[in-house]
């Protein structure tokens, strides 16, 4: 058996897959590196959405203390006897600027566009 038809046709082949190795290469390395790519900015978005949604559970955590805060300030600074009796005291002393309307007064239906003449 001879064997340089056996070496030719192993050459050939040998060389064929190299050629189409190198053929899909690049191609395929363009792919992969767009797909890596892609991955990265998805990360840096997924990274970027945790940090903010951990920012907004933070400032609805204070916003929530504030409100407490201020139910709390609101309970025990206002109570109903001291506000009616200042209410009281105020409608005695007869204070025009402390009152939403005073009497004589009169009414004005429309927005304030102009100056009005009675202050």
């Amino acid at each position: 058996m001879d064997i340089l038809p056996l070496l030719t046709i192993s050459g050939a082949a040998v060389g064929g897959v190299l050629a189409g190795a190198a053929a899909c290469y690049w191609p395929l390395s363009r792919v992969i590196n767009e797909l890596r790519e892609r991955l990265e900015r998805s990360e840096q978005a997924r990274n970027g959405a945790v940090e903010r949604s951990a920012q907004a559970r933070e400032q609805i955590a204070q916003l929530n203390r504030a409100i407490t805060e201020l139910r709390r300030a609101h309970s025990s600074a206002a109570s109903p006897v001291s506000s009616r009796d200042h209410a009281e005291s105020v409608l005695a002393a007869g204070d025009r600027k402390s009152l939403a309307l005073a009497p004589g007064d009169t009414v004005q239906p429309f927005a304030d566009t102009q100056v009005m003449s009675k202050l």
